[in-house]
């Protein structure tokens, strides 16, 4: 199993280029991505995406590409002079108009406008470019897959231990259901003799009727289907996308305990009850996290 969360950053350069990219995921219901990169690769965001979706199935991925030319010379600096003359004059009918304003208008004001000075990078062919990302872009999801998998160990660790406490519960009320039970058959036959005090009833009888209505009250069937969703909760923990099928079995579990909460009208099986569903919970936040 793996968490959702992780960060991974890769490198790849050769004589022309360096390439950065760092993967960044977070839990999310469904596979979303944001991607900042340099606008010359937008034409092969569709080739980053199908990468990244055969080593993760669902979060939220941003992803962030550095592309930088170690060749200076296939760069050009472009100055767009009628521009600069343009915010000149206007900040100098600006500064005349408000005299009260200080300040000088320097070169390295003007330049900081946007496109006075503008980098003309060459076309590079896009079958090199994506070489070169895209073997940035696997040495990032490998380290990304890491801190995936290592969280998910810790998060299995937890969730196993919350499992083995609620194992624990269930082994209480299984001690405390038989006498509840024997308890309540006594009390059926109590209020029943006592409203047919003056009545010939067959004893055999009211034994048996007794002994259906408690059945209807028996919690035996619930704790032995927990029991299997926790086994199967475990068993799903050595799987490895496993998130949505978790949050399923949580469902059931919860199914289960409420009716026998509501079954085991008794103080000690509440407690244990309101002791599991605080576990249930820990649970279900835990496994929010999970792919």
């Amino acid at each position: 199993m793996k968490s959702m969360t992780g960060f991974g950053r890769g490198e790849y350069r050769d004589e022309r280029f360096i390439c950065i990219a760092e993967i960044k995921t977070i839990n999310h219901r469904y596979r979303d991505y944001f991607i900042r990169m340099p606008k010359q690769l937008n034409c092969i965001e569709d080739k980053i995406r199908s990468v990244v979706n055969s080593y993760v199935t669902r979060g939220r991925i941003e992803i962030y590409i550095d592309l930088e030319v170690l060749n200076q010379d296939e760069r050009e600096v472009k100055l767009d002079l009628g521009l600069a003359k343009g915010y000149f004059s206007a900040l100098n009918k600006l500064k005349q108009s408000l005299p009260e304003l200080n300040g000088d208008i320097s070169l390295s004001f003007i330049a900081r406008f946007p496109e006075v000075l503008n980098v003309d990078e060459k076309e590079y062919d896009i079958e090199e470019l994506w070489d070169i990302l895209s073997k940035a872009l696997i040495n990032a999801l490998n380290n990304l897959e890491q801190t995936r998998v290592a969280e998910g160990k810790n998060l299995k660790l937890d969730l196993i231990n919350y499992c083995n406490k609620i194992e624990e519960r269930i082994k209480k009320i299984e001690n405390i259901a038989p006498q509840v039970n024997k308890e309540y058959e006594e009390r059926l036959v109590e209020k029943i003799m006592e409203f047919t005090n003056s009545v010939e009833l067959d004893k055999t009888r009211i034994l048996t009727e007794v002994a259906i209505l408690a059945d209807k009250v028996s919690i035996d069937e619930e704790l032995t289907r927990l029991k299997s969703h926790i086994k199967q909760f475990k068993n799903t923990l050595n799987d490895m996308v496993i998130g949505r099928k978790l949050d399923f079995i949580i469902q059931e579990m919860n199914r289960e305990i409420n009716t026998i909460g509501s079954k085991g009208n008794y103080y000690e099986i509440s407690s244990e009850v309101v002791s599991i569903k605080s576990e249930l919970e820990k649970i279900r936040e835990q496994i929010q996290n999970i792919e």
